[in-house]
Parts: structure tokens; C-alpha cells; sequence
């Protein structure tokens, strides 16, 4: 089932607030900040049924499923039996047990346009969730009549999963970005970009093609992108607006409003009819203006997918010669390709294949891939400040000495395998799932994006953010060619996509996306520090790092690796 922060906007254009002393509630916040924020979690039936005397069957209800809504305090929303709303308790009782209702307005008396909003009907009481014209909070509506009971649905990004994986709950399949077939034909012929379209028929989510995101717009409007920031069309093309003259709305094809349904999303368009998957190819485009499982997605997260470059001989490990581990291919395919799954419990990591093999100790010391779960190694990551490689080694708690760390090297053939600290191998690291990231710092809420529409100033609080895209480089060619750089990167550029500008150092370092050219632009490296955070070095220092000041400036300062900032990609 879905789970998501959203914002709660009423027909005054207020967030509905829970503010931090005295457990108060009302619908006066006129921007999204972390007041603002609220979890709508699924809440299913007790075991032991609910009482309601009011005559409010489950059974009754448009609805079947049931949701509660908690506060950044961790409190949820709940109604007593006199219609008063209060958000105090840390616990979910019967009080707080809501569901969605899914309402269609015309958005003024002159126009004929269709506004799509939320209802929240709490189960025990009967009535719906609003507000009052001084943003006090009633649940005295039998009926969602009025705009007083509507919302619009502000859903902010997840934590650490600003891109996730479509899944169709009808066809179980991964929705993933394709060239189209017409646009094969003509960009072969004419030498143009070819045209790109999304289908639903991945078994895994393996790749950038097949991780998303959203962007969202007044009223309760949505764009769905793609990882290169493509904008999804009502007719399942994907098209490219970066180069489009700066505008305040997308065209109206390319906007969505999202429905909560059976505990799942749908995307419904302007005209009414929702995204599923069509026809043998499993376009993704705008069919049915009714709701069943081929309708309904969900968001899953997507780990980390990398390439490994070993320095000692500029090889790519893969798994192409067998079950052995070795740095010696010089393309990169699926097999060359591996999954970082990250460990909280004791900050390691499990290393996948594509076939979902894990990496594990073999025989002879050797670095193998094994499909029995129960063989799988843990692995750590040691970033190298010297030139911003990093060295892996194989996670033992029982170890305790570094000495006594097995560390990973290779031999002359490249062959992976165990061995002392000093004869470590050293790796560089490709992002191939992540051509492009989303920027929010662990300890803020917001994200990093222009200040300005054209402008190159960043600031670190945008409720929605501005992608940036990685492009690898190698140091020594200054920028100034990238056809040729997957054997032999060393750094990487970041490019602001709603501005088409790079990241530079200005006054006071700075940082602005003003770089026309990345000639002119900031070399960077990034460490991969979690299974969701990152830290970003500049390129030749060993301690100048990507930070977020307290006033929430962006600049390059010099501090310790483990004092770093830590940025949610």
C-alpha cells in the first residue's frame, strides 16, 4: 500500500498546519514547510472489528481503504464523537481512521474545467474533513458539498527516493523508457534525436530508463518525468521541454492529477481518462476514464546501480568471464553493472548482479557471484581523499583490528580477490542509474534548486526540485570533450537542467549554476556514504566539500569527510 508526505491545500489556497507547541491545528500555513508536512499512512481494520453506532459500515463506503494522517510531531489527526479534531496522540485509535473519497469540481461558475480533489471521511463519526473561513478545523460535513471539505494533495518526494520505480498493479511489470518505433525511423534517417516513449513491461527495475520522478504545480497539477527530466504525454511520448521558453505550466497534456485508490496511485488526465498500460507494446498513455487494477501504480524504491573502473589498468569489473569477479572488460553492458543495497544495521553494503546474484567469498580468496542469499558477503566502502577512488572491503564485525581487514585487490589478469590494506585496489565510480539527481541536505527539509526562473542563484528550501545532471569527466581534458571518458573519468560535472548551466564557484565559494560551458564549470566527485546520501568533494582537495550553512547557503568549504554535508539524491 501507498505511503506518502503530502501537503494539505483547502480551497483557500492554505496548508492545513500542525504547530509545534500546544498541539494546535488549523489551515493558516501559506507555504509547505515542515508544519506543513503530514503522512498519510495506510490504517488497516483491527482484528477485532470497530462499533459504529452511527450506522457507517466499512462496506458502505466508496472506499474500502482506510488511512490515517500523522503529523511531523508524530501525531494523528483524529475526530471525537462531537465533531472536534484533534492531533495529540501518538497512537492511532478508531477516532483517527479515515478514507479517501476522490471529488470532481469545476474549477470556477464560467469555465468547464475539471478540478480533481481529496475527501477525508472519518470512519467513526461519519463526517468529512474541513475547514472554516478563518482556517479552523471541523469535521461537521455529511457530505463533501462545498469547497470547505476539498483538498488538494501537495505530495512532496520521499526521503532518499526522489526517483522511485513504477510498478503497474494490474500488469506486475515495471513501466521503463524506450525509443519510440516511428521515432527509430526517422531519427536513423535524418540524423535527429530520437523520440522517446514509456512502456510497462520491465520484470526488474534495472537501469536510469526505468526510474521516475514528479514535479508538482498549483492546484494539485502533477507532471510524471522521466530520469533525463522528460516530460510523460496523455499519449505515452515523452518529450523535451528543457530547451522550451521558461514557462509557469507545461502543456496540458503533459498534467495529472493523482487519485488514491485501493491503497494505490492513479494518474488521471485533463479530459478525464487515466494512465495504463495499452496494447501489446504496453504503452503507457491515457485509456479508460474508469479506475481497475491496470490503473492503479505503486512507487518503489530503486538502490543504487554503479560501474566499477579499476585505476590499476582502467578495466570495468564484470561478471562476463563466469562466477569470478575481474576487472577486465572495457565496455559497459548489464554485466558490468551492479546493485549497492545498503545495510543500516552496520553500514555495509550487498553487492548484486543483474541476473541477482550477490557478490561473496570464494574459494582461493576469491571474489565470486553467488545466488544462495544465505553465501552473500557484506562489503565496505573506504573513500580515498588522495584522488577520490575508493577501496572495498569485506565486512567482518569479528575483525575489530583494521590489519586484520580483508581488503580487495586484483591480480595482473584483473581477477578479483582478498588481500592486506596495502595491496588494495583502487576503484572509480559511475552512477548508471542516477544520470541525474535531486539535491535535499539530510538536515533540511528542502531541496536545492534555482532561486529564479533563469536565474543561476540556488537555495536549499524549494518544495520541489530542480534536477541536475552527472556528466563524467576526465580532469585532464578541462571540459572540453566527453566522448570518450568512461575508460579514463576521474571527476564530473553537475548540470542544472532548468537552466542548461553547470555548477561553478563564485564570491565567498559559492556555488551557482552560471557555467555555460564546462570549461568554465566546478570539477566535482561524489562518495557514495549511504544507501541514500551522498557527499560531494571538489575535484584535487582533499577536504573542500558541497555544504549547507546554517542560513541555508550553498558553498565550498573545507572540513572533515565525517563533517560533511550529507545530500538525499
Amino acid at each position: 500500500m501507498w505511503t506518502g508526505t503530502v501537503g494539505l491545500v483547502n480551497n483557500q489556497h492554505k496548508y492545513l498546519t500542525a504547530e509545534t507547541f500546544g498541539h494546535k491545528i488549523n489551515a493558516n500555513g501559506v507555504g509547505l514547510k515542515k508544519k506543513q508536512q503530514w503522512t498519510i499512512e495506510p490504517f488497516p481494520i483491527s482484528a477485532n472489528g470497530a462499533d459504529y453506532s452511527n450506522g457507517n459500515r466499512l462496506d458502505d463506503l466508496d472506499e474500502l481503504e482506510n488511512v490515517a494522517i500523522k503529523s511531523h510531531l508524530d501525531c494523528y489527526l483524529a475526530v471525537d464523537s462531537f465533531g472536534n479534531v484533534t492531533c495529540e496522540s501518538t497512537e492511532k485509535t478508531e477516532g483517527s481512521r479515515f478514507t479517501i473519497t476522490i471529488c470532481s469540481m469545476s474549477s470556477t461558475a464560467t469555465t468547464q474545467q475539471e478540478q480533481i480533489s481529496w475527501a477525508f471521511r472519518n470512519i467513526s463519526r461519519g463526517y468529512y474533513l474541513g475547514t472554516t473561513s478563518d482556517g479552523m478545523i471541523q469535521c461537521n460535513a455529511k457530505m463533501p458539498q462545498s469547497r470547505a471539505e476539498l483538498w488538494h494533495v501537495h505530495l512532496i518526494p520521499a526521503r532518499g527516493a526522489t526517483m522511485f520505480a513504477l510498478k503497474s498493479i494490474g500488469r506486475k511489470r515495471f513501466a521503463r523508457t524506450m525509443p519510440s518505433v516511428s521515432g527509430q525511423m526517422n531519427g536513423a534517417s535524418n540524423g535527429s534525436e530520437v523520440s522517446e516513449q514509456i512502456q510497462v513491461d520491465a520484470t526488474t527495475a534495472w537501469g536510469s530508463e526505468t526510474l521516475f520522478q514528479f514535479k508538482y504545480f498549483d492546484s494539485g497539477k502533477y507532471a510524471l518525468l522521466t530520469s533525463n527530466t522528460k516530460y510523460l504525454t496523455n499519449e505515452g511520448i515523452c518529450i523535451d521541454l528543457s530547451k522550451s521558453p521558461i514557462a509557469s505550466l507545461p502543456p496540458i497534456e503533459c498534467l495529472f492529477t493523482i487519485e488514491y485508490h485501493c491503497g494505490n496511485i492513479a494518474f488521471r488526465d485533463s479530459a478525464g481518462r487515466y494512465l495504463a498500460a495499452a496494447g501489446r507494446a504496453s504503452l503507457l498513455r491515457s485509456r479508460s476514464t474508469h479506475v481497475t487494477k491496470d490503473e492503479q501504480f505503486e512507487f518503489e524504491s530503486a538502490p543504487i546501480q554503479v560501474a566499477l573502473r579499476a585505476t590499476f589498468n582502467n578495466k570495468w569489473v564484470s561478471t562476463k568471464q563466469g562466477v569470478d569477479l575481474s576487472a577486465n572488460q572495457n565496455e559497459l553492458t548489464k554485466q558490468e553493472t551492479f546493485q549497492f543495497e545498503y545495510n543500516n544495521s552496520d553500514q555495509s553494503w550487498y553487492i548484486t548482479t543483474y541476473e541477482g546474484h550477490y557478490w561473496a567469498l570464494g574459494g582461493a580468496s576469491t571474489i565470486q557471484t553467488n545466488k544462495d542469499l544465505s553465501a552473500r558477503s557484506c562489503f565496505k566502502i573506504k573513500w580515498n581523499s588522495d584522488d577520490g577512488s575508493c577501496s572495498l572491503a569485506v565486512s567482518d564485525p569479528k575483525a575489530g583490528d583494521e590489519t586484520l581487514t580483508k581488503w580487495i585487490g586484483a591480480r595482473k589478469s584483473g581477477q578479483l580477490f582478498t588481500c592486506q590494506s596495502d595491496s588494495a585496489v583502487k576503484f572509480f565510480v559511475k552512477f548508471l542509474n542516477r544520470t541525474s539527481i535531486n539535491l535535499r541536505a539530510s538536515n533540511a527539509s528542502g531541496f536545492v534548486g534555482l532561486k529564479l526562473p533563469g536565474s543561476g542563484k540556488l537555495e536549499s528550501n524549494k518544495t520541489t526540485p530542480d534536477s541536475m545532471r552527472i556528466e563524467y569527466a576526465n580532469s585532464e581534458n578541462n571540459g572540453l570533450d566527453f566522448s570518450d571518458i568512461d575508460s579514463t573519468f576521474n571527476c564530473c560535472y553537475l548540470k542544472m537542467m532548468s537552466n542548461n548551466k553547470y555548477l561553478s564557484l563564485i564570491e565567498n565559494n559559492s556555488v551557482a549554476a552560471d557555467a555555460s560551458s564546462a570549461a568554465c564549470a566546478q570539477q566535482f566527485q561524489i562518495e557514495l556514504r549511504s544507501g541514500t546520501q551522498i557527499a560531494i568533494k571538489t575535484y584535487e582537495s582533499n577536504s573542500n566539500y558541497l555544504n549547507l550553512t546554517k542560513n541555508g547557503s550553498i558553498v565550498v568549504s573545507n572540513c572533515l569527510p565525517e563533517s560533511a554535508t550529507l545530500w538525499e539524491f
